[in-house]
């Protein structure tokens, strides 16, 4: 099997969760033996491919041509949308009218792609429940959800602790872009009135906005990290937070779940489908709902947590769920919806 992963144009300079989880599952892919290329070419030759696999309908535009090149050569097309409708985020910022409805006039192209290729694969059942309030008419979905790299379980602390020994034995972490959608200048102002250290981690994507986070008594922002040193650090926190405006469910939550740190999350998108009630959840809505939550974090018993995401959301799971994802879409077989493909 043959695979063409389409990507956006900047996901290697500008990573997001969306690159974390094409280029996981696509390495694990490659161990169950099917072929991975990736490619942003809204041109590309697919012929030698079996199937394409389109990540992203947030930037639709990209996708949208991306789409109509696979359709034009009638390949079959997956998707994974990664979607939830920014209603909420636009409106704290006071965009005003006209940010949303750019977003409304893109819409159709969305509809488009849901309706028209083989298989969506939502990464919750809440995320296709949301897709449906927007978009009544999709193809038939699978809940393929994110994960966790198989390796992270195992990391030491003492890594990080050299690395960055200055730091304060306690401190919240935060692994995510600097951007007003991650809201960072909320958890930044609520640990300088508890006097907690809090420690960034993350490209920046806004840098007006990063600046206002660094100002914060007590922020320490240490760039992205990856691989054994991310999960060392997340090892060495006492809380992972990330206090978005809305989430699928946050792959660095999922992250330091799986290293058995106390995850602090929005309660926005599709957070208590993975975490149940095992987390401890804020309501971005509610200015006051994020104090307390950091109080209690300090408390909390993360093992059940912990256990819970080892056992059900490894890349190699996920991995093996896409693979039979694919093979129903190459199958004669029709395809039924489903919560998962197991």
């Amino acid at each position: 099997m043959k695979v063409l992963f389409y990507a956006r144009p900047d996901y290697y300079t500008n990573p997001a969760g969306d690159t974390v989880q094409m280029i996981s599952t696509g390495q694990i892919l490659k161990n169950l033996g099917v072929e991975i290329g990736i490619s942003s070419d809204p041109n590309i030759l697919l012929a030698s491919y079996d199937l394409v696999h389109i990540f992203n309908i947030t930037r639709i535009k990209e996708s949208y041509m991306q789409f109509l090149n696979a359709q034009k050569q009638k390949k079959r097309i997956v998707i994974s949308p990664i979607y939830w409708n920014p209603r909420l985020f636009l409106q704290s910022q006071n965009s005003g009218p006209n940010s949303f409805a750019v977003w409304k006039h893109t819409q159709p192209m969305r509809a488009r792609l849901l309706r028209e290729c083989e298989l969506v694969l939502p990464n919750a059942k809440s995320e296709m429940d949301a897709i449906k309030v927007d978009f009544p008419q999709t193809a038939p979905y699978r809940v393929i959800p994110n994960g966790f790299p198989d390796t992270f379980p195992q990391a030491d602390p003492a890594l990080f602790r050299q690395r960055f020994p200055s730091l304060p034995v306690e401190f919240i972490l935060c692994v995510a872009r600097i951007s007003p959608r991650k809201n960072q200048m909320w958890l930044a102002r609520v640990c300088q009135e508890l006097d907690l250290p809090l420690v960034l981690v993350g490209p920046i994507n806004n840098r007006n906005y990063f600046e206002k986070v660094r100002s914060a008594r007590g922020v320490i922002y240490l760039g992205a990290l990856q691989g054994e040193l991310l999960a060392s650090a997340y090892k060495a926190a006492k809380v992972h937070a990330l206090p978005s405006w809305f989430e699928t469910p946050g792959l660095s939550s999922l992250e330091a779940a799986a290293c058995g740190t106390t995850v602090l999350s929005t309660d926005q998108g599709s957070v208590r489908e993975y975490f149940e009630e095992m987390a401890i959840y804020i309501d971005p809505r509610n200015q006051e709902s994020l104090r307390p939550a950091l109080e209690q974090s300090l408390r909390a018993n993360p093992v059940p947590l912990q256990d819970h995401i080892r056992s059900c959301y490894s890349w190699s799971q996920v991995a093996s769920l896409t693979l039979g994802a694919y093979q129903s879409v190459l199958s004669p077989e029709p395809i039924l919806s489903s919560r998962s493909s197991s």
